[in-house]
């Protein structure tokens, strides 16, 4: 069995979603920054479940935004995102994140994701 990292995590999310667009950042981008992009912040991970020397079970959270110059692109980005990461049994999880950005003149919209890895399967497995 071999522990799943959060950096592990965070490349594969980034992997996964240059797959949907290649401008993929992890930051909120300034007024520089090249529009559409996607937005992927830092993950979080919390142990379910733990072995003798690794998490049997891991719960890893993530948020996404879809940032674009029209209300209706970042919505229809973020539709995409949700059925590329519905694939590796990610599920959403929250409110959406519906807000424009005033230094980028950006729609952003998006949200949080969930999905547990099991070490023993090695495995991404649903939430709900």
């Amino acid at each position: 069995m071999k522990e799943f990292k959060v950096s592990e995590f965070y490349d594969m999310v980034i992997s996964i979603l240059e797959s949907i667009l290649k401008e993929v950042v992890r930051e909120n981008p300034d007024g520089k920054a090249i529009f559409p992009c996607i937005v992927a912040q830092a993950p979080m991970r919390l142990d379910e479940k733990n072995g003798e020397d690794v998490p049997i079970l891991s719960r890893f959270s993530i948020t996404i935004e879809a940032w674009t110059k029209r209300k209706s692109s970042s919505i229809e980005l973020a539709d995409e995102i949700d059925s590329k990461l519905r694939g590796y049994n990610f599920t959403r999880t929250g409110t959406p994140i519906d807000l424009y950005d005033e230094n980028t003149m950006c729609h952003r919209y998006g949200g949080s994701y969930e999905v547990f890895y099991n070490a023993l399967t090695n495995s991404l497995e649903k939430v709900k």
